[in-house]
């Protein structure tokens, strides 16, 4: 395949890609934060995101040592 034809398959390919993304239904802004408003009040008491840790031992990203310097 010569340049043109390959360059012509890649232009292809993203005019496919732009029609499947235009063929996408769309959702207002301000309904879907009313849905995730909704979904995080429902989930509150699950996410330790809003909620927290219950002990600070459960928390699995918090540094285990400290740093020292010397």
């Amino acid at each position: 395949m010569n340049k043109f034809q390959e360059g012509l398959q890649q232009q292809r390919k993203v005019a496919e890609q732009l029609r499947l993304e235009a063929a996408i239904p769309r959702v207002r802004v301000s309904e879907c934060v009313r849905d995730i408003k909704k979904y995080c009040e429902q989930n509150a008491e699950d996410d330790v995101l809003i909620r927290g840790f219950p002990r600070p031992g459960d928390n699995p990203f918090k540094e285990k040592g400290g740093c020292a310097i010397l």
